[in-house]
């Protein structure tokens, strides 16, 4: 009898050990944010080989810390979930400006070649206009914002007017899993 119920002992405290990560699981806290940040692109002074083509490149930094819903989650961030990532024009020094077919927008990290974009037609560059960035699958996306290394937003490629400043804010809509604080 002692047996049986030291066995028995032995079999509910297995039980609730193994269950203890999916109790944890059930208080974890979902929010669905908006990861997003600044993006200035200067495009150069001298006229490439074609005409009317200057270059243009910029890159940012994308910081978890600065968004307000995820800073008191920073440290018990289980799962990020992308699910876009849209560019707004927020404000241009010129008129008529043209981001041409063939320059890109990535998200990339040190040693993660990451997501790119390229332009499939020219963009025309009005304030208030914006372009998604689709992707079939965000799971790379996904691990760069998960992981420890600098997550980095950049553009590149060519405009119709140089020495001009072009300002965009990325937004990435994410939900983020956390532990309950």
């Amino acid at each position: 009898m002692k047996n049986i119920l030291k066995l028995l002992m032995l079999v509910m405290l297995t039980a609730s050990l193994t269950s203890c990560e999916k109790i944890k699981s059930w208080f974890n806290v979902e929010i669905d944010t908006v990861i997003e940040g600044q993006l200035n692109l200067v495009s150069s002074d001298t006229e490439l080989k074609s005409a009317e083509a200057f270059s243009i490149d910029g890159s940012v930094p994308i910081d978890l810390s600065d968004n307000e819903d995820l800073a008191e989650y920073e440290d018990v961030i289980e799962d990020i979930k992308a699910h876009s990532v849209t560019l707004m024009v927020v404000g241009v020094d010129a008129a008529d400006v043209v981001i041409h077919a063939g320059s890109e927008f990535s998200i990339s990290t040190p040693t993660n070649p990451g997501l790119n974009w390229p332009i499939g037609q020219d963009w025309p560059i009005q304030q208030g206009t914006t372009v998604e960035l689709t992707a079939d699958d965000y799971s790379v996306l996904n691990d760069m914002l998960e992981g420890d290394e600098v997550v980095t937003f950049a553009a590149t490629g060519t405009c119709n007017v140089g020495g001009v400043h072009i300002n965009l804010t990325y937004e990435i809509d994410v939900t983020v899993e956390a532990e309950a604080i």
